[in-house]
C-alpha cells in the first residue's frame, strides 16, 4: 500500500510540474497559420497582408482597411538571439514606461510575453492610447497584436485573434 501511495504521489508531483512548466509559455506558430488566422478573424484578403523579406528577418503585417484599429505583425528572425534581443527591447520599453508612470492599468509580463489593458503614454511625444493586446516571443519569432482604440468591440476582435492563435490574453481593466 505504501508503494502505491508513493507511486501516486510521484505521478501527481510530475503532473503538477509539467502543468506549471507550461504556464506562461508561448507556443510556436507557423507563418502560414498566422496569415490564415489573421485573414479569417479580420475578414481580409491576401492583399491586406504585407510580407517583407529582409537580410535578417521576414515579417508579415496586417495593412487592411482596419489598420488604424489593429496592429498585427509576425516577425521571424534568422537568428534566435536577434529575436530575443527584439523582445527584450520591447519588454524594457514597457518596464521603463511602467516605472515612470507611463502605463496605468493592467499589465502582465513573463519571460516570453507582455500583455496589457492599459493607458500607455509615450515617453517621446506624451500622447496616450488605450492599448489592449500584447507582444509574444518564441524561438525566432516575435508576434505583436494590439488595439489602441479602447473600444470593447475592438478588444473582442483582439481576444478572438489571440484565442485562435493560442496566445495569452490580457485581463480587462
Amino acid at each position: 500500500m505504501k508503494k502505491i501511495k508513493g507511486v501516486v504521489a510521484v505521478l501527481l508531483l510530475t503532473a503538477m510540474v509539467v502543468s506549471f512548466a507550461g504556464c506562461g509559455s508561448v507556443k510556436e506558430i507557423a507563418a502560414k497559420d498566422f496569415k490564415s488566422t489573421v485573414k479569417d478573424v479580420l475578414d481580409c484578403d491576401k492583399e491586406d497582408i504585407y510580407e517583407n523579406e529582409s537580410k535578417d528577418y521576414t515579417s508579415i503585417d496586417y495593412e487592411g482597411e482596419d489598420y488604424d484599429k489593429y496592429r498585427v505583425s509576425f516577425t521571424e528572425y534568422d537568428d534566435e538571439e536577434e529575436a530575443k534581443y527584439s523582445f527584450e527591447y520591447s519588454l524594457m520599453r514597457y518596464n521603463f514606461l511602467k516605472s515612470h508612470d507611463g502605463i496605468e492599468g493592467k499589465i502582465k509580463t513573463s519571460k516570453n510575453y507582455v500583455v496589457m489593458d492599459a493607458e500607455v503614454t509615450s515617453s517621446y511625444d506624451g500622447d496616450s492610447n488605450d492599448r489592449y493586446g500584447g507582444v509574444y516571443f518564441t524561438g525566432t519569432t516575435i508576434i505583436t497584436i494590439y488595439t489602441d482604440t479602447g473600444k470593447d468591440k475592438d478588444k473582442d476582435v483582439i481576444d478572438e485573434l489571440l484565442d485562435e492563435l493560442g496566445l495569452p490574453k490580457p485581463s480587462r481593466a
